[in-house]
């Protein structure tokens, strides 16, 4: 039995937007350094959304691929 495997971007950039929300709030509050903190997780939140998109597109790509395969 092949189970499906879903890419989604929508969850990192989700926790991106929430993560950019606090690191605001904390620089608002003059929290500097736990701002500075969070923004090393938010370099982590943004890698994997650049992995996701990549998975993405490489996925469309095939996608494409067998479109034309079967077509042709």
């Amino acid at each position: 039995m092949k189970i499906a495997t879903v890419t989604d971007y929508a969850m990192p950039l989700i926790e991106i937007e929430r993560m950019a929300r606090a690191i605001h709030n904390l620089c608002l509050e003059h929290k500097y350094g736990e701002a500075r903190e969070l923004t090393v997780h938010l370099g982590v939140e943004n890698r994997i959304l650049q992995a996701t998109l990549a998975l993405l597109e490489e996925k469309e790509k095939a996608f494409a691929h067998t479109e034309v395969v079967q077509a042709g």
